[in-house]
């Protein structure tokens, strides 16, 4: 009888389906791209997540970590957000400047030259 009601009132929970968990060495790496004055600036994240923008430490911290975005909050309180596709980080956002930038690996442009 009991295990009747409570079959009544209990239903079974619905297994969650988990995200992917966020890997931090995703973002890892150091990344270029051209502003629009047409200036190229390098950013570096380190295995720490710290940010490097032009070899200067920004003092961001890491506010967001998602499997495709790693969101920055600066000293100024300006977003800086990285985000990301299967392969790799693609974009660059600068809430300061209202900007989205492409991305492209440092190591890339290096081997071109």
């Amino acid at each position: 009888m009991i295990s009747f009601l409570f079959s009544l009132f209990h239903t079974r929970k619905a297994p969650s389906h988990q995200p992917d968990p966020a890997d931090p060495l995703f973002f890892v790496g150091t990344w270029e791209y051209v502003d629009h004055r047409n200036r190229v600036h390098q950013i570096e994240i380190g295995p720490d997540l710290k940010l490097l923008i032009d070899g200067k430490d920004m003092s961001a911290k890491v506010s967001l970590l998602t499997r495709y975005e790693l969101s920055y909050v600066d000293k100024f309180g300006y977003k800086l957000e990285i985000r990301g596709n299967e392969a790799r980080p693609i974009k660059f956002y600068d809430e300061s400047e209202n900007y989205t930038y492409d991305l492209k690996s440092a190591n890339a442009t290096k081997k071109l030259e």
